[in-house]
């Protein structure tokens, strides 16, 4: 029998803890948790906005086909912002009652309040005004992250805000600065375009979400344009001065070092996130951290303490709900006596909204970089008789692949149900199934899937239809 102490209750947290007594009926598996059950992804990130998302999308579709395709009967089409709020929270919700239910059943202890390691190695847990001590076999550090801000401009939830505070829209916008172009800020800028705020972006580096294939950031780019989303790469941003109700912003070109001054009635700072490893008392316990905060672990996910292991945010892996839940399932198995390691070398992302765009491997400019011998194949969505049939026609597939192999190196999609196509080259390359036998399988027709298998074919030189 084994006593587990989990701190934090995010996708890792609470996978770590429902694993762990699932393996053993005789583990006694407690969570502290300081904020909401189900961490930052249930109560303020991944689950409510993507509520945001897929309804502005379909709103956004909807209107499209009945403004410019005339397929519906439709006048004074809007947004109920209210019941979408509701209907949010319900979201939230009901999940945070299937998560309460899934613990009880499993007889996982959850105890609100605030964990610290303290040098006896046991966990001082502040609740209120009251403190306790807890000992544990086993510790988890799943504490997650929490928004970066810049130089200048400092959070104060109204004026300038983080993902965490524009999450339930507090209020619409009439011009809404998003400092940062990658998922985050990307995602928030479609919802609130979407909601009727004239929507800028200001990027420092020079390409518009800097973690895409430059082909499939040219693609979002003319998709933002389209929706008359304003985009200002090669800008780094600087407050001026903030009012009541709207700030001053001053934006500097990296290229010639020209200034332009700008009012907003909202910035959203969008520009990253950080692990939450302050106030831990990692140091207490002797626990290595790098210089930007992750803990230091091995493959398997343990600390420099052997009975401490660290998964999510708070490592140097890609900071996704998916890597923190996956991690989970690695470490439980651990301290059950597995041996288990974590590579993280496959690990797929996304960005939300319509078009979609998930990826996963390397980009054709970090192939180029490595020197690394590659082919390309291509496949729009506008040749598909799928997204001809919904309308959903935007983007392309980008399939790049080791030609002696025919393995593949890296997979990038633009278009409807990216973040579920995706899977199909993720198992691929997790695997190592070559170009050749993917493609020389069935896919079912008339589906997205086959702009998949269009690219893949492509690879070899047999695709159809040519980009």
């Amino acid at each position: 029998m084994k006593k587990i102490l989990i701190i934090g209750s995010g996708p890792g947290g609470y996978h770590a803890a429902v694993r762990l007594a699932s393996l053993s009926s005789e583990n006694t598996v407690t969570i502290v948790e300081k904020q909401g059950i189900g961490g930052t992804c249930l109560n303020v990130g991944c689950i409510p906005s993507k509520v945001l998302l897929d309804y502005t999308s379909l709103f956004e579709h909807f209107n499209e086909s009945a403004t410019k395709k005339k397929i519906f009967n439709a006048s004074n089409l809007s947004i109920n912002l209210d019941e979408l709020k509701k209907y949010q929270k319900s979201v939230i919700s009901q999940l945070q009652q299937g998560l309460d239910k899934l613990f009880k059943n499993r007889k996982i202890n959850i105890i609100s309040g605030e964990a610290k390691l303290n040098k006896s190695g046991k966990v001082l847990v502040k609740i209120v005004s009251d403190q306790k001590e807890l000992e544990a076999d086993e510790i988890i550090i799943a504490t997650g992250s929490k928004p970066k801000t810049i130089p200048t401009f400092s959070f104060d939830g109204k004026i300038i805000v983080s993902s965490d505070d524009i999450w339930n829209i507090p209020s619409v916008p009439k011009r809404l600065l998003v400092i940062g172009s990658g998922p985050i800020g990307i995602e928030f800028s479609r919802v609130f375009n979407l909601l009727g705020s004239q929507v800028t972006i200001a990027e420092i580096q020079e390409k518009i979400c800097p973690i895409l294939d430059l082909e499939i950031s040219e693609n979002l780019v003319r998709s933002l344009k389209r929706r008359n989303i304003i985009l200002k790469p090669n800008f780094a941003s600087k407050l001026l001065e903030k009012k009541e109700n709207s700030a001053f912003v001053e934006f500097i070109s990296t290229e010639n070092g020209n200034k332009e001054t700008q009012e907003f009635d909202q910035v959203l700072i969008a520009v990253g996130r950080k692990p939450n490893t302050e106030d831990l008392g990692l140091e207490n316990v002797g626990i290595e951290t790098e210089p930007q905060g992750y803990i230091k672990t091995n493959k398997s996910l343990q600390t420099s303490k052997s009975s401490i292991w660290a998964i999510g945010d708070v490592t140097n892996y890609p900071q996704l709900a998916h890597t923190a839940s996956f991690q989970a399932r690695v470490v439980a198995e651990n301290i059950m006596g597995k041996k288990k390691s974590f590579e993280g070398e496959v690990i797929p992302s996304c960005i939300f909204g319509y078009p979609e765009i998930a990826f996963v491997g390397l980009t054709e400019e970090q192939l180029k970089e490595k020197g690394v011998s590659y082919k390309v194949g291509k496949s729009l969505f506008l040749a598909s008789g799928k997204s001809k049939a919904s309308g959903l026609t935007e983007g392309m597939v980008k399939i790049l692949m080791e030609p002696a192999s025919k393995e593949i190196l890296g997979a990038h999609i633009i278009g409807p149900e990216a973040s579920s196509l995706i899977h199909e080259l993720v198992i691929a390359m997790q695997n190592k199934i070559s170009v050749d036998k993917i493609a020389h399988s069935i896919h079912a027709h008339p589906t997205y899937s086959e702009v998949i298998l269009e690219a893949l074919e492509d690879c070899l030189g047999e695709a159809i239809h040519k980009t």
